[in-house]
């Protein structure tokens, strides 16, 4: 699964609560080795670090930081804590 591609396509709360079960298909199955951080521990770890980050995310893209986050914005952060460290 493709976690970046996946989550450009949320645009409500249903997309979103289905991204995020597919994630936990993902994260359940033996067959995963593309999660960098592939423990809730080290996951939570990647999620506040990107989190802490994300200004720098949005200025590298060129982008304004959002005051409130989307739907969109939120699967992106939680795809990014799969590998950010």
């Amino acid at each position: 699964m493709d976690l970046a591609t996946e989550a450009d396509k949320i645009n409500t709360r249903a997309d979103l609560a289905a991204f995020v079960a597919a994630m936990a298909d993902v994260a359940s199955s033996t067959e995963d080795e593309e999660w960098e951080n592939n423990t809730l521990p080290r996951f939570l770890d990647g999620l506040a670090g990107w989190l802490s980050g994300m200004n720098g995310y949005f200025r590298n893209q060129g982008l304004t930081e959002p005051e409130q986050p989307s739907w969109r914005l939120i699967g992106e952060m939680l795809a990014a804590a799969t590998l950010y460290e």
